[in-house]
């Protein structure tokens, strides 16, 4: 059926007709039999990273073999339109017909390609009454495209926004009764964050709903930041704790395939761990070291509770370059990709069916020859050794860099057929830069554009009398340049990489530099590394240029203050002042008020709680950096206070800062506690804390902290059914 879907398509492509974008609707629906790697694939050109690198764009037929679930992101709203759907992003350069062909080809190779529903930015909100609409929208865009499926990767508030929780797998379920009555399974998977799959988290409603329906779960187990799993014996361990990553997988994945310690069971034929490609991909969870994973995954499947895979965010950063430009070279699918489809991890049936041996992926230097059939082998139980039996379909241009995929075939006695599916790498080492950094000179300055810039190949060795340099800087005029450096190895393999010069006045002084210990709001803007930056929201020590797409800072554009970075400044007696609440609540007349201090130097920190000229509690500390303070004052009752904060640097001037506060008396309602009673609509901040039902909390650090204000009772500390995605139990 798959080469016929790929003729039938050629027809197709080949008359004028209405049909001319469509794929086959008598096609089959690729579904993968054993252990799944799941990547996806992005409808977009160059997103940015979290470190600042780069995922570029990729056809469909460029990826690796070893993914055998492709997830197409996304299938979401556009304009004013009512239901989600899908448009190929022209920006990519594929036309519809093309891009329908790859998926075709891909399922030829035996591999999905599933539709994801969503992402962080979809802003999906369906009502009861479409259900049949969207099924009906669904199955147009699997007509149309050849899809194997749908993901749902809803995130945020689409999650629970309108009647998105009942709406959606109802129309699952009449998408996937529609093709099961022609004999085909329409896969269904989802990728929620793993703190929504507790026993009553936001995905359980989807979970229930799709019980039976649902072929996989690949949870996200990544940018959660501290959030983790209790374990007796062992405490608390983060998702983001690198130390212990193995524990992390391991008993994360045993929690939800046996439903335990809090957590909604997923069976763990059904369940695919979730990790990013690298650094670039997630703010956090890239597992340092593959063998963590690999560990984990073993200790399960001693248990006899093997996983079904892995999923990755995303191929496209697989592909991608870090910050300075250095390709990540598919590291993700080259570490995990053979472990798991060398994991037998659907047993063998006891029909009989022959088995492979010695198909694990290769990489062939160019030129090298290499034999397909060399040391694999097939062997049945019945007939015993089959490897003369084998049929490979697929060739290896050893002369011709890429990737080729190579179908493994094998055919007993009783009729029973094994296929597998291996790649070859045919590559050649690209060549590598050094020394290439933006930077700034003074005007009149000598300038060589090719000081202390190198070339070089692991293959053809020094190769820095071969760089060409594309454009120019007058060094005697003012201004921005750039400069593009290029280098190709015997292999024709062209490595680009730019550079910015800046020629400066002399003297001229940076202003608005980036300061590590400086503290940044919403609005306010730096000059760093030659580019402007505007801060988001609250903000201190994150690099600009680091924290990604979604991170804090966003460029502006370009600044002539080059790499340049402004000297500390010593001596001042200035600081800034974070964490302070608006009011405190008074407990048997004493309160207690947390805040933190940062100073660029060492500076005398003094701060006291006033009513007047009367003082009722003050704490004292030298500070240099940031460091917390807790100010505890007795005898005092309801009313207004003014908390004074003074700072004195040796020989230096005294400054003050004061801040008003309200303390309100405490109470038996649902506030008691030792901070501010909660109150929604209250726009808090990553830090504040309140008091409900007797019991403290504290609001999480971004990407939560919006979580923790506006009406919805979803996040209310304590009594919300996802308090714990904005909150911190004291």
């Amino acid at each position: 059926m798959h080469n016929f879907k790929l003729s039938l398509l050629g027809c197709l492509l080949g008359i004028t007709s209405p049909l001319l974008h469509a794929a086959t609707t008598t096609q089959s629906m690729i579904n993968p039999q054993s252990g799944v790697v799941v990547g996806y694939w992005h409808n977009w050109c160059n997103g940015g990273g979290y470190k600042g690198g780069t995922a570029p764009c990729v056809n469909l037929e460029q990826i690796n073999p070893q993914y055998n679930v492709v997830n197409v992101s996304f299938m979401k709203v556009y304009g004013n339109e009512v239901l989600p759907t899908f448009k190929l992003d022209p920006g990519i350069g594929l036309s519809e017909s093309q891009f329908i062909a790859q998926i075709a080809t891909l399922n030829s190779q035996g591999r999905s390609v599933l539709l994801a529903l969503g992402g962080a930015e979809a802003h999906i909100e369906l009502h009861k009454g479409q259900e049949q609409a969207f099924a009906d929208e669904i199955i147009r865009l699997v007509e149309l495209y050849g899809f194997d499926g749908l993901d749902i990767d809803l995130e945020q508030t689409a999650i629970t926004a309108a009647d998105n929780q009942t709406v959606i797998p109802a129309a699952l379920r009449l998408v996937k009764d529609h093709y099961r009555a022609q004999g085909k399974n329409f896969l269904i998977t989802m990728a929620p964050e793993f703190p929504y799959l507790t026993s009553n988290g936001l995905y359980t409603p989807y979970l229930r709903a799709l019980e039976g329906y649902y072929d996989w779960i690949n949870p996200q187990f990544y940018n959660q930041g501290g959030d983790g799993i209790w374990v007796d014996g062992i405490g608390w361990i983060a998702q983001n704790n690198d130390t212990l990553k193995g524990d992390f997988i391991y008993y994360i994945a045993d929690s939800l395939v046996n439903g335990t310690r809090g957590f909604y069971k997923i069976p763990s034929d059904k369940l695919v761990f979730g990790i990013p490609t690298n650094n670039d991909a997630a703010a956090t969870g890239y597992v340092k070291n593959p063998q963590d994973l690999f560990s984990a995954f073993n200790r399960l499947k001693a248990q006899s509770q093997p996983l079904r895979g892995v999923m990755t965010w995303s191929i496209n950063w697989d592909m991608g370059r870090d910050a300075a430009g250095t390709s990540y070279g598919e590291s993700f699918i080259k570490s995990y990709g053979p472990f798991i489809h060398g994991q037998q991890i659907t047993p063998p049936t006891t029909d009989g069916k022959p088995v492979f041996a010695g198909l694990a992926d290769v990489r062939i230097k160019q030129g090298t020859a290499f034999d397909p059939l060399s040391g694999v082998t097939a062997y049945d139980n019945e007939d015993g050794d089959l490897t003369a039996s084998i049929s490979v379909s697929g060739s290896v241009n050893n002369q011709q860099i890429g990737l080729y995929p190579l179908t493994y075939a094998v055919v007993d006695s009783d009729g029973h057929v094994t296929e597998q599916l291996r790649s070859a790498e045919v590559y050649s080492m690209t060549p590598v830069f050094s020394g290439i950094s933006d930077t700034t000179i003074t005007v009149g300055t000598t300038f060589d554009a090719l000081a202390g810039i190198t070339a070089k190949d692991d293959e053809d060795g020094d190769l820095t009398s071969q760089i060409q340099v594309v454009g120019s800087v007058d060094s005697q005029t003012v201004g921005s340049y750039t400069l593009s450096y290029q280098v190709i190895d015997s292999a024709g393999q062209q490595v680009t990489q730019t550079r910015k010069v800046t020629v400066r006045e002399a003297g001229a002084v940076c202003d608005n530099v980036w300061q590590a210990k400086q503290v940044y709001v919403g609005g306010d803007v730096v000059n760093y590394n030659g580019k402007r930056w505007q801060a988001g929201w609250w903000t201190q020590g994150e690099e600009p240029g680091t924290s990604g797409q979604w991170g804090v800072w966003r460029q502006q554009g370009d600044s002539d203050c080059g790499g340049a970075v402004q000297p500390p400044v010593t001596g001042g007696s200035d600081f800034t002042i974070g964490d302070i609440g608006s009011s405190y609540v008074v407990a048997n007349g004493q309160v207690s008020i947390d805040l933190t201090v940062t100073t660029m130097n060492a500076v005398q920190i003094t701060a006291r709680l006033q009513q007047g000229s009367s003082v009722f509690g003050s704490v004292s500390a030298l500070v240099d950096g940031t460091s917390p303070l807790q100010l505890v004052a007795n005898g005092v009752s309801a009313g207004n206070y003014e908390l004074v904060i003074t700072g004195l640097a040796s020989g230096q001037a005294q400054v003050d800062h004061s801040v008003a506060v309200t303390l309100t008396a405490s109470s038996s309602d649902s506030g008691s506690g030792n901070y501010p009673a909660y109150a929604a609509s209250t726009a808090y901040k990553a830090g504040d804390r309140v008091s409900n039902g007797g019991t403290n909390y504290e609001c999480k650090p971004w990407p939560y902290t919006a979580w923790c204000g506006g009406t919805s009772t979803f996040y209310a500390p304590g009594t919300g059914s996802a308090w714990s995605d904005a909150w911190i139990k004291l």
